[in-house]
This record gives structure tokens, sequence and C-alpha cells, in this order.
């Protein structure tokens, strides 16, 4: 597989961090010409940098990184934190409703085509993947973890 483009950000991990990802997903979204998927991608990349800003303890001044690939098949990205824990989609509690947040990966496997985590040493990453010229609604929701 040829990856026709690739993009890499670098974040402070701080709240204001999400916006800024929030508008570059979007903004790359259309310049490489994928409006099919911009809402979506915008959604993704929020709910992941969030996680990683939010949860998990990390070192000061650590970063968040989002990468991006573009081949012939699909559009790839990752967001890779150097904090500890993992994600996980959270279950609703019996009344229907999540204790302390807990939504945003379920959301965001909702409308991707594939996800999953990889664990590093320090940290992991969150991938997931939006084939091209398919509908993100007709999205599987598939976690896997590499």
């Amino acid at each position: 597989m040829t990856i026709q483009r690739m993009k890499m950000a670098h974040y402070r991990r701080y709240r204001p961090a999400v916006v800024i990802a929030r508008t570059h997903a979007r903004e790359l979204a259309e310049k490489w010409e994928l409006t099919e998927v911009r809402d979506y991608l915008e959604l993704a990349v929020s709910e992941l940098v969030t996680n990683a800003v939010v949860h998990g303890r990390a070192a000061k001044g650590s970063r968040v990184t989002v990468t991006y690939r573009l081949d012939e098949e699909r559009l790839w990205a990752e967001v890779r934190d150097w904090a500890s824990g993992m994600p996980k989609i959270s279950r609703p509690s019996p009344r229907g409703m999540y204790a302390d947040g807990g939504r945003g990966l379920r959301v965001v496997a909702a409308i991707i085509d594939r996800w999953g985590v990889i664990p590093r040493v320090i940290g992991k990453s969150v991938w997931f993947e939006f084939k091209r010229n398919s509908a993100p609604a007709d999205a599987t929701c598939r976690g896997e973890t590499s």
C-alpha cells in the first residue's frame, strides 16, 4: 500500500489542544478533499485527543501526537500519548447513564470503519480508519487491540 499523503501534528497535553486538533482535522479533510468524512474525522480526533488530555497520568509537559495517513483505500489516523491508562468503551449503568463520561469512545466506534489500541512501553496509540468512498454510516463497530 503506497501512502499518498501523510501529516503529523504535535500538541501540548492541555485542554485547549482539543479545539486546535479538531480544527486541524477539519482543515486537513478539506485540503485532502475528504469532505465525505470531514465531520466524522473532526469528531473522532476531538474525542480521542480529549481522552488523551483529560484521562490518564503523564509527566508535566508531555505531548499528544496525531498522525494521518491517506492511501488509495483508506484514511488512517492515530492519536498517541505518553499517559498511563488504556481506553475502553464504557457500559451505561442500569439507569442508562454513564457514571463519569464514557460516551466518547462509543461515539467514535459508531462513526468509523475500524479502530484499535496499541499499548506502548510508555502510553498508547489509539488508531482508527475510514475506508475511502464508503459512508461512515455503514461502518461496523469493531474495536481491535494490536
